[in-house]
């Protein structure tokens, strides 16, 4: 048998190639791809990569563990994120401690003290060496202020520093001055001229001032004062706040009185007639004549003038002196009316004197001695004397008069004055029905004193509120409807008789609430309500709520009441799904108030309950 060398060498190899192979004492044949498929081939790698293990058949790759630090994820071997968590917990830190820190993208241990250098004290600051942060105060206890820094002016919204209820604070400039009241000034002593007081020039800035500087001002100004005229057209009382040093016109033949002891000393008037007839002064006014009247075109002086005697007022003459002769005596005076309260007068004119510029009516309850003025005419012979006594003898007589004085009355009218009529009695069982959204039928019985020709008027008003609102006047009926109401609103309705006597007494009044429109608002939950202060007559007020149903209109207003609804209103707009919101006027007066919300026909009313302050 050859051996293996003499054999010839094999070009090429293949799977099936077969091979001698001894088992167990017998030779057998085995294909080269059998024999190898049982091997691991050959590994080929560079050099300082990590191996599998070697062995005989499947080879595969050993574990390899990795110390702390490092990561082996699919071959590739890596550092592990830095996790804190992992280190050990210290309880308490000193300055040579170190901490990392990372310079560039080195990292770099850096001890705790180093830190230190990064911080730098501010004014009145200090850091001493342990790290211990102070602030600057003065021997007393106060922070010092000498090394702040200087403001030269202040606007209202700088600060100012406050202590409130031991805690510091600090308070707008603006609001600062706001509460400053004169209340907090110690009183002074009698004024001097070197007394100072502020007053603003140019600007806003506060200066101070002297009254010495304050009365040479006074008098520059005395050369170019006027006195204030006011025209006097009805019977006046003079009065020192509007009438001193004034030059009173009258522009109609009226009474000019004083209140006794009011005008006080030094008080001083001039009085100038520019009517057609008598200026009249009542019995508390002295006058040099005696006759108690100022002419046409004539003026004269009231001085008021207190004494040992007590104060009076007195006139002084006439500045025009009268040439004209005084009217002859006022004939055929007789009665053209009578009734309870009031007599109708007429009469001719004089035929004898001077031309007549007024007369003046006189009356008294007969028997009495003297005599009371009812008033004048010019231009005319009637008059009606009012505020009689029913079934009461009155004398009247007339007296004509000039600016040269008066003449002879005329002769006595003496008449009686009608008996007094009752005026009707109150009306009684007055009911309300078919009530509505915006109106109300109401009936009632006549009183138990209730002669022919009484009418009724019908009033109403919103509960709580003052003053009536008349809805039907004079009707002779005892049923009447009230309409222009407002919806879901509590009111107040009442009935006055009247007739040619006078007005009676009203009924008791009877209370009822509109009904709410259907298909309108429903409810009303207020979202954005005012708060805080708002300044009167300034800028307005955003206010908001939610509304069902959501597409129901609604507007908004503020009343001083809570139970009262504001005299106007402003219109909502809808914000989105059922909110709807306004921004209403700031009210123009200050107070306290209510915000109110309803539908825009006055369904569903509802004030938030919590008041607002307006200043």
């Amino acid at each position: 048998m050859p051996t293996i060398s003499q054999l010839p060498a094999a070009e090429t190899v293949s799977a099936d190639d077969l091979l001698p192979l001894s088992q167990s004492g017998s030779a057998h044949a085995v294909s080269v791809g059998t024999l190898l498929s049982q091997m691991q081939p050959a590994i080929n790698i560079a050099h300082g990569n990590l191996l599998g293990r070697s062995s005989i058949g499947s080879g595969g790759p050993d574990p390899i563990a990795v110390g702390t630090g490092l990561i082996l994820n699919n071959g590739v071997l890596q550092a592990s994120p830095f996790d804190p968590t992992r280190l050990t917990t210290q309880g308490t830190i000193s300055p040579a401690d170190q901490a990392l820190i990372v310079n560039g993208s080195t990292p770099q241990l850096v001890a705790l003290a180093q830190f230190r250098s990064l911080f730098s004290a501010g004014s009145n600051i200090t850091i001493d060496g342990s790290g211990t942060i102070s602030a600057n105060v003065t021997a007393g206890g106060s922070p010092s202020l000498a090394s702040l820094t200087l403001v030269s002016s202040l606007s209202s919204g700088d600060l100012v520093g406050i202590s409130k209820d031991g805690q510091d604070g600090a308070i707008p400039y603006g609001n600062f001055l706001d509460g400053v009241s004169i209340d907090m000034a110690t009183a002074a002593n009698a004024a001097a001229d070197g007394d100072t007081f502020w007053v603003a020039q140019s600007g806003a800035t506060l200066l101070r001032q002297t009254f010495s500087a304050l009365w040479v001002w006074l008098e520059s100004k005395l050369g170019t004062w006027q006195r204030p005229v006011a025209e006097l057209n009805a019977n006046t009382v003079l009065d020192p706040t509007g009438h001193n040093n004034a030059i009173l016109v009258c522009s109609a033949p009226i009474q000019i009185s004083t209140a006794t002891g009011t005008l006080g000393s030094g008080f001083s008037c001039t009085v100038l007639n520019v009517s057609g007839g008598l200026v009249s002064f009542a019995s508390g006014i002295l006058t040099p004549t005696g006759s108690g009247t100022l002419g046409p075109n004539q003026s004269c002086m009231i001085y008021g003038v207190t004494y040992s005697g007590g104060t009076i007022a007195v006139t002084s003459s006439s500045s025009v002196t009268s040439t004209l002769a005084v009217p002859g005596q006022v004939t055929g005076l007789n009665q053209t009316s009578i009734t309870a309260s009031a007599v109708g007068l007429a009469w001719s004119a004089p035929t004898s004197g001077g031309p007549v510029s007024v007369y003046v009516i006189q009356y008294r309850a007969s028997g009495a001695s003297s005599w009371s003025t009812a008033g004048q005419t010019a231009g005319t012979t009637s008059f009606a004397v009012t505020s009689l006594q029913p079934a009461t003898s009155y004398d009247f007589n007339i007296v004509a008069e000039n600016g040269s004085g008066s003449g002879t009355p005329s002769s006595t009218l003496t008449i009686t004055t009608a008996s007094a009529v009752p005026v009707p009695s109150a009306p009684t069982n007055l009911a309300v029905s078919a009530i509505t959204n915006n109106s109300v039928t109401c009936a009632w019985s006549a009183g138990a004193t209730s002669p022919g020709g009484t009418t009724f008027s019908v009033q109403y008003r919103i509960s709580g509120a003052s003053t009536w609102t008349t809805a039907v006047s004079n009707t002779s009926s005892t049923s009447a409807s009230v309409t222009g109401l407002t919806a879901n609103t509590a009111y107040q309705v009442q009935v006055i008789p009247s007739d040619s006597a006078g007005v009676g007494p009203a009924s008791s009044p009877v209370s009822f609430t509109t009904s709410q429109t259907p298909g309108l608002v429903t409810s009303i939950v207020w979202n954005l309500v005012p708060t805080g202060g708002y300044t009167h007559g300034s800028g307005a007020i955003g206010v908001n709520v939610h509304v069902s149903p959501a597409t129901a209109p609604v507007r908004f207003g503020f009343s001083t009441s809570q139970s009262s609804p504001p005299a106007s209103w402003t219109a909502g707009i809808a914000v989105n799904t059922d909110l709807w919101g306004a921004y209403a006027p700031t009210p123009a007066t200050a107070g306290t108030y209510y915000a109110w919300a309803e539908g825009t026909d006055g369904s569903s009313p509802t004030v938030y309950a919590t008041p607002f302050s307006v200043v």
